[in-house]
């Protein structure tokens, strides 16, 4: 497999080729996006900035190769990529909702470490992303508020390079980055990574991202303010 994802990189989302000015609908993440280019580079954070519903986590999860890419073509480098080669180089930062079975914390790094021949140790890692001794041998299904930092130590001993997350309010990532999360997030794109957090609004991630994209759509006010008038003749569209 292409190794693209070494060094600085730069992933180009392109819709060009997209009939229809809606992407489609996923069910499982009741979602749908309305198709736009976007542009992301390693060693940023992104925020997603959108409704429920309109396009944040669809667009994390295209990122991370989990929804099919239909007509939308996706670059690294100027590469175009599979959905394969995005899936591999990407990595949950929610294992909550991933299938973890009985997985622990520091058996799951350290073998991590060893398939990728990596010269650094679990316990530089553990310290790096603030990881707490007494979880280190804890599931990854039973870590609480110190989950994210986990999964984010894990993907990183794996060597992914494109870090995606759930559709959460503002105030979830406050109270996460008031226990460490930023820490965590910003190892990763110390070391070249690129991170997506889709959120509902810029209240707090414009302080923690690098760059914030809103994707709401924008409403067709003049064709509904018509409808009314010529149906019921009257101006209730303002």
């Amino acid at each position: 497999m292409r190794n693209l994802f070494q060094g600085q990189f730069s992933i180009k989302v392109d819709t060009s080729a997209c009939k229809s000015i809606i992407a489609d609908y996923d069910i499982k993440l009741n979602d749908t996006w309305y198709y736009s280019d976007q542009s992301f580079e390693s060693g940023k954070i992104y925020g997603l900035v959108s409704e429920y519903g309109q396009g944040g986590m669809y667009l994390s999860h295209l990122l991370g190769g989990k929804v099919d890419f239909q007509n939308v073509k996706i670059y690294c480098n100027d590469h175009l990529l599979s959905q394969d080669e995005l899936n591999n180089a990407a990595w949950d930062l929610e294992p909550y909702g991933t299938s973890y079975g009985n997985k622990t914390v520091r058996r799951s790094i350290e073998k991590a470490l060893l398939h990728n021949s990596c010269e650094e140790t679990f316990q530089t890692i553990a310290d790096r992303f603030l990881l707490t001794p007494e979880r280190y041998d804890r599931k990854f299904k039973w870590l609480s508020g110190e989950r994210w930092r986990a999964s984010a130590a894990f993907g990183y001993a794996q060597n992914k390079k494109v870090f995606y997350a759930p559709y959460n309010p503002s105030n979830f990532y406050y109270q996460m980055c008031q226990s460490g999360l930023l820490k965590a997030l910003r190892e990763l794109t110390d070391h070249g990574a690129v991170v997506i957090l889709p959120t509902g609004s810029d209240e707090f991630i414009k302080h923690i991202a690098d760059e914030v994209i809103f994707l709401n759509r924008k409403y067709d006010m003049e064709s509904l303010r018509l409808f009314y008038s010529q149906q019921y003749n009257r101006d209730w569209i303002r």
